[in-house]
């Protein structure tokens, strides 16, 4: 038996075209092994009881984490788990042909979550070798047809010799109130959803997501691609003011 492993992802933004709508649309994961998934759990315990969120509610970034000291304490309690592995994946819809996966919203949650999928297994191949076990757990979509999306992930992932499916163990979609683990997931999307996604003046804060930032996989080397994936190319990411790679492998050179 190899090393097991539990990947756990939660969306941010939605897949809307309509005036209204959210810029980019993203999903964040979250992978542990048994140690680090019980040092997160208190983790986002000790957050919960900060933040003052009641036994049977949901924990989540819009509801209880709505200010920068929030936000700031949710960083700094979650930074400090050991262990804990991110993959980050968004599309800047602005940056789509109106003929892609934009204009259908299954095909734009299908690709994004091939995107962090392939993520999620190969960052597992990664932290336990070829013998490791990964259980996938993605956040239940309301009126979102799970099986068939999970039938895409495996017919895509079995035509990619690349990406170690063997390792995955029970690929499925939860509630967000199954594990503690998943409320965690929502918060880090809600630290990439802070770096990209402008206020009404146009303004950005990155300080939650950089302070993270080490939990990003080849975060000692360069994020991008296997610890942060941008869609439809790298430069939506690595050309923010922000971006804390100055010798980023993905610039063009000048």
């Amino acid at each position: 038996m190899g090393k097991r492993l539990y990947a756990y992802i939660d969306e941010t933004g939605d897949r809307g075209t309509n005036v209204g709508s959210s810029p980019i649309f993203g999903m964040a994961a979250v992978i542990v092994d048994d140690a680090s998934a019980r040092t997160l759990r208190e983790a986002v315990k000790q957050l919960r009881s900060d933040f003052g969120v009641p036994d049977g509610k949901v924990m989540s970034w819009k509801e209880h984490v709505k200010n920068h000291d929030r936000r700031r304490r949710a960083a700094a309690v979650l930074g400090s788990v050991a262990g804990l592995t991110v993959c980050l994946a968004y599309a800047d819809k602005s940056a789509l042909s109106p003929s892609s996966y934009r204009s259908d919203k299954v095909r734009f949650y299908n690709y994004v979550a091939w995107m962090t999928y392939k993520s999620i297994l190969w960052s597992a191949r990664s932290l336990g070798g070829n013998s490791a076990e990964v259980w996938t757990r993605f956040g239940h979509v309301k009126h979102h047809d799970h099986e068939g999306t999970k039938e895409y992930l495996e017919r895509e992932a079995e035509r990619d010799d690349r990406v170690p499916h063997q390792m995955e163990q029970g690929l499925r979609w939860v509630s967000a109130d199954q594990y503690l683990e998943s409320q965690a997931a929502d918060l880090y999307g809600g630290f990439m959803r802070a770096a990209l996604w402008p206020t009404e003046w146009n303004l950005v804060e990155p300080a939650y997501l950089l302070a993270v930032w080490h939990q990003l996989r080849n975060s000692h080397d360069c994020a991008i691609p296997l610890g942060f994936m941008s869609m439809p190319d790298y430069s939506n990411l690595y050309s923010r003011d922000w971006f804390p790679c100055a010798t980023c492998k993905r610039k063009p050179a000048r």
